[in-house]
């Protein structure tokens, strides 16, 4: 009966993919010959874009092009528990930021893969789907570097019109017909509330207490058991209409300026095609923080000193194009566990887990592996409720070396080990890096230097969530679970702190054998006083050598053409008239973690903006 089950689900989720890739081709917006002239040009169809590209084509009396350099995304990116599937694939643009000089040491030439949704849906499409607003003090910021009307109490009537709610915590699916949210065109579920995992960290986290603490259930774009995007909630509605056009496989080259007037946009289609269109009321970039600096540089906005090496035109001389660059660390700490209440990949190769979806569309695959995160103060903790570590699955998609991926993760090989990953960060990082050009060619990859750990006080927010998790570990509530720290032991730390195989494996020592009864005794009965193995807890040098060498990215680059320095408080790009940017490029300081959903709220305000500037 179980090989029967797994036949017909695997069919069916071959009819399912099939359906889906005949269905998403049949759009009529899409168009393969676009117009000469449009009223506007949107570049880049990510989380940014789709918002702006339904928004500004509800006017039928408007003509929009909307760029996209990716194509249609592949159906397995819908399931919410397979989002890194699309990593590193023809819907990731697969950045690789140059060698660190500060970190990275365990990865493949010191260097992080970045990953960037390319194709409709954009990295709202590959990302782990969580919601978030951050915290009101993310907003004061923004304003106290010359980012002002972008505060919270702004752009709350943005983020109930998008999501029908201004709360981290929330379930669309709670929404009542006649209430406001659900006309709301994005979608939330929120983890189950009788998750263990779960709730194990709640009681923890609630013993432990502390100034600044806040313990934040995860919040998921999804709906029905699939991912809801900014695709799914905004631009798939939209691409019948005759006044949209989409071009896809088309990358975005440069702007052509009259003056400091933006007047058109070159393009190159499958990688061949070069063409020039024009537009009549603005360009708006949305093509992420690596793309909209690089975009901006190839047309002669940026430092003069580049431009002119590249013997590109100089537009508009502005330094701050492509500083500012900042993204989140995570520093992984696996946690074993003697439960069953964390999801293994015994778990979810299973006939009934995939059945369980295909019919219901509930069980493992519907949900993201996220059971919780902490805030304290500035650090944050959380727990990533995946048992399994696979280095088949993961270590290259973290750019690791072979052996440092062994030492961090014990049991790499065991796709039945019930346990799951603290991820410790910094919510606030203050390291800053740059994107720059190497070349005036738009096929030659951008210089990204994320310059992570570069300031020190990003390592002690970090070591401070480390500590929190160590501390949460040692809790009644994850005690009786069996949770134990296994730490990371690569070879370049291991002077720092004696930890050996035994010892991360939470492996026994083996006891000398006496000859006689009597002394036999002994041993056996301090083995019963000693019920918990001696606590473990690494110096502060170990910490720092292990999240120099081990941290990765938390995928939330962000920051390249900032806020008060590249775009104005209506988000026009300074010095010059009819371009605009809307992207992670924009945020001038760091949003505690998430900024997906924050993101689709500053996009409907960012077309309230552009719907009321008039016309020249």
């Amino acid at each position: 009966m179980n090989i029967f089950s797994f036949i017909l689900s695997f069919l069916v989720a071959v009819i399912s993919y099939l359906v889906y890739t005949s269905y998403v081709n049949t759009y009529s917006s899409i168009v393969t010959k676009p117009d000469k002239r449009y009223d506007y040009i949107i570049v880049g169809a990510g989380t940014a874009g789709c918002v702006l590209a339904a928004r500004l084509s509800e006017d039928p009396d408007v003509k929009v092009l909307l760029v996209e350099a990716g194509d249609h995304m592949g159906f397995f990116t819908k399931i919410p528990l397979t989002s890194t599937a699309a990593q590193q694939g023809p819907n990731d643009w697969s950045v690789r930021t140059t060698p660190q000089k500060y970190s990275s040491f365990g990865l493949w030439d010191q260097t992080q893969f970045l990953p960037r949704g390319k194709g409709l849906g954009g990295s709202g499409q590959i990302n782990f789907l969580l919601h978030g607003f951050g915290l009101p003090e993310d907003y004061n910021r923004w304003s106290r570097k010359g980012f002002k009307g972008w505060t919270f109490k702004d752009l709350k009537p943005y983020f109930i019109k998008a999501f029908g709610t201004t709360m981290s915590e929330y379930d669309s699916t709670y929404c009542h017909e006649t209430s406001l949210c659900n006309a709301a065109p994005m979608k939330l579920k929120l983890l189950s509330d009788d998750n263990e995992l779960m709730m194990t960290f709640k009681r923890a986290s609630s013993s432990l207490g502390g100034r600044g603490t806040v313990l934040r259930r995860p919040a998921a774009t999804v709906s029905a058991g699939l991912r809801h995007s900014s695709w799914d909630g905004y631009l798939k509605l939209a691409m019948q209409r005759p006044n949209l056009h989409v071009l896809i496989n088309t990358q975005a080259v440069s702007i052509r300026f009259d003056n400091v007037t933006a007047t058109s946009l070159y393009i190159l289609q499958n990688h061949r095609s070069l063409d020039n269109i024009f537009v009549d009321r603005e360009i708006i970039l949305c093509a992420g923080a690596v793309k909209s600096p690089q975009i901006l540089m190839l047309s002669g906005i940026g430092r003069r000193d580049l431009i002119k090496r590249l013997k590109i035109n100089l537009v508009i001389e502005n330094d701050h194009v492509g500083a500012n660059l900042h993204d989140h660390m995570n520093m992984p700490l696996y946690v074993s566990v003697r439960k069953p209440v964390s999801i293994t990949l015994a778990k979810v190769f299973t006939a009934s887990t995939l059945w369980e979806y295909v019919w219901r569309r509930q069980g493992y695959l519907s949900f993201p592996p996220v059971s919780g995160v902490e805030y304290q103060n500035k650090s944050a903790v959380m727990v990533f409720a995946l048992g399994s570590a696979s280095e088949r699955l993961l270590r290259d998609l973290s750019n690791y070396k072979h052996q440092v991926y062994r030492d961090t993760y014990p049991f790499h090989n065991d796709t039945r080990k019930e346990g799951f990953m603290f991820l410790t960060t910094c919510s606030q990082p203050r390291s800053r890096g740059r994107v720059t050009l190497r070349d005036a060619s738009t096929s030659v990859p951008p210089l990204v230097d994320t310059n992570y750990l570069h300031q020190y006080h990003d390592v002690t927010c970090m070591i401070k969530a480390i500590r929190r998790a160590e501390r949460l570990v040692s809790t009644k509530a994850f005690q009786e679970i069996g949770a134990r720290i296994h730490w990371p032991r690569p070879e370049r730390c291991r002077t720092l702190w004696r930890y050996s195989a035994d010892d991360q494996a939470g492996l026994k020592p083996k006891r000398k054998r006496f000859k006689s009864m009597k002394q036999e005794k002994k041993p056996r009965e301090a083995a019963k006083v000693k019920t918990k193995s001696p606590k473990m807890s690494p110096p502060v040098e170990y910490l720092e050598c292990l999240l120099r060498e081990v941290a990765v990215t938390g995928h939330h680059a962000a920051g390249t053409c900032a806020g008060g320095t590249v775009v104005d408080n209506h988000l026009r790009v300074k010095g010059v008239n009819g371009l605009r940017i809307m992207d992670a490029s924009v945020l001038p300081t760091p949003l505690s973690l998430y900024p997906n959903s924050v993101l689709i709220g500053m996009a409907e305000k960012a077309a309230d903006l552009i719907r009321n500037t008039p016309e020249t």
